[in-house]
């Protein structure tokens, strides 16, 4: 896109207006002199047709928006969920509601159950809450192996 001026004139003789109910071949200084009386700019939209294609319109407030809908673009986040492999029915309940939330807002949710002394060499109970999690989340997950049982939640697009 760019804001054409009185000097593209010998450049475009003949451009096609284009807007909400305008589609017509009109002189460029017709064009130019339209959007001078209505106080924008005379924009072309489309170079390589012919006639090329403008529009009457505020270049500024198109730059702003198109600047805008580029910063809406979220990266995801890892958020941590700690958990103990003792956790009550209610807490669990509670986790399992803000992994929820986080994955329905594109993060990813990386859980980690803490084991500590004796609960290393079991690792059931862990693995059991961590089941009971898995099958009411829908989600995509991956188990990392090591000293503690660590799964990561992806959301399921």
């Amino acid at each position: 896109m760019e804001v054409l001026t009185k000097a593209h004139a010998h450049t475009y003789k003949k451009v096609r207006l284009v807007g909400e109910g305008i589609n017509d071949v009109v002189d460029f200084t017709e064009a130019w002199q339209q959007a001078q009386d209505d106080g924008l700019d005379l924009v072309l939209v489309g170079g390589k047709s012919d006639p090329p294609a403008v529009r009457i319109q505020d270049f500024k407030k198109v730059q702003y928006e198109q600047k805008k809908a580029r910063k809406v673009v979220k990266q995801s986040e890892l958020k941590e969920i700690q958990l103990k492999p003792n956790i009550s029915d209610h807490d669990l309940a509670t986790k399992i509601s803000s992994i929820n939330k986080f994955l329905s807002r594109g993060d990813k949710v990386k859980l980690t159950f803490k084991l500590r002394g004796r609960e290393r060499e079991n690792r059931d109970r862990a693995q059991a809450i961590a089941n009971k999690v898995l099958e009411v989340v829908p989600c995509k997950h991956t188990t990392l192996q090591g000293p503690m049982l660590i799964i990561i939640l992806e959301p399921v697009k």
